[in-house]
């Protein structure tokens, strides 16, 4: 039970920093997912479901990202693709490359575990939906990230591959990766050469949104935090600073327009102080310790949910460098919901029948 206890020490720890700025109505709407760790995870040992049902809806949501996507772009000639409601093409498209890691982790137990070709088949098609969710989103910090990701699959199963499969994959991937970029329709090269151009003009002095606005945020943040730095700003107050110093002339006034900081960590910090961004980490880094030896279990039902896992961490922790995922009552409730979901998975997989 470690985990639910790490998530409502999350939770409270929020709360806490929220209430120093009068905002702990704000924050318990954002984190009381949390809160149902515990009784959820109670549940799905007590009726622990096949792994299968996990995979399916994987590579459901996988294939739905993707068919969707080209609805999108293909029928409402949308720019992005993105979800409904808060869910915008950032949230989206990042949510849908995490569903393709997922697949791509399932392989492992469906070929490993299942010897199924079927499932095989099935989960490549789910990542493949999920990965084109992600490119017609458009969302570059996914991108930066994916590499990593690959990283982590590489190294919980690429160690077995013969020398012809490696050089099969890695050149499937380049190909794949040059055919993404070369084509306009993808909107991927567009997006990559204007975050380019626009970084290089704002790093050469042309300090404004319009060049580089996460990086005149980021500056903004980080001002904030120098200033207070153990009791942060609150979401009020914060604002506000910002304004003033759009004022004085020390940041574009257009910063305070934006509702976050577009990082999850130097977000945590300017609203809730060093508890708030403390209790960040504590949540990527304890699911990584708990689901770490089982990426060399022999078991590879057991391997695979843990690669899942990781993943997941990885994949949010990466994501949050560059957009707070964490100011979203969705981000909150997708990370922690599949984080309880994988680790009563995890924990009842020796109990699962063969």
């Amino acid at each position: 039970m470690v985990l639910p206890v790490v998530c409502a020490l999350f939770a409270f720890l929020w709360l806490l920093g929220s209430s120093w700025h009068g905002e702990t109505l704000q924050a318990f709407q954002l984190v009381w997912p949390t809160m149902l760790m515990a009784p959820m995870l109670m549940v799905l040992l007590r009726f622990p479901p096949a792994s299968a049902w996990f995979w399916a809806g994987a590579l459901t949501g996988g294939v739905a990202s993707g068919v969707f996507s080209l609805w999108q772009r293909a029928v409402w000639h949308e720019v992005r693709s993105e979800g409904s409601g808060s869910l915008n093409a950032i949230l989206y498209g990042n949510f849908s490359l995490l569903l393709a890691m997922f697949c791509l982790a399932g392989l492992g137990w469906a070929w490993g575990y299942r010897r199924s070709s079927l499932w095989v088949v099935a989960l490549l098609v789910g990542a493949g939906g999920g990965l084109l969710g992600s490119i017609l989103s458009g969302t570059r910090g996914g991108w930066v990230t994916l590499p990593v990701l690959l990283g982590v699959l590489w190294w919980v199963y690429g160690r077995g591959f013969s020398s012809f499969q490696v050089l099969t994959l890695a050149s499937g991937g380049i190909l794949a990766l040059a055919l993404v970029v070369m084509l306009p329709q993808t909107g991927v090269q567009q997006r990559i050469t204007g975050g380019l151009e626009h970084a290089t003009r704002y790093l050469q002095g042309e300090r404004s949104v319009e060049t580089g606005a996460r990086l005149e945020i980021w500056r903004g943040a980080i001002m904030l935090i120098a200033e207070r730095p153990v009791y942060g700003w609150g979401s009020r107050e914060s604002r506000l600073e910002l304004e003033r110093l759009g004022a004085d002339g020390q940041l574009d006034p257009r910063v305070a327009g934006y509702v976050h900081s577009h990082s999850d960590l130097l977000d945590a910090w300017v609203r809730r102080g060093l508890l708030g961004v403390l209790a960040l980490l504590m949540l990527y880094i304890v699911p990584v310790v708990l689901f770490w030896s089982g990426l060399g279990d022999s078991c590879p039902r057991r391997r695979a949910l843990a690669t899942c896992a990781v993943l997941l961490v990885v994949g949010s922790f990466g994501f949050g460098l560059s957009y707070s995922f964490m100011f979203y009552p969705v981000g909150v409730t997708l990370y922690t919901g599949w984080l309880c979901v994988l680790w009563g998975l995890y924990c009842s997989s020796s109990r699962e029948p063969s």
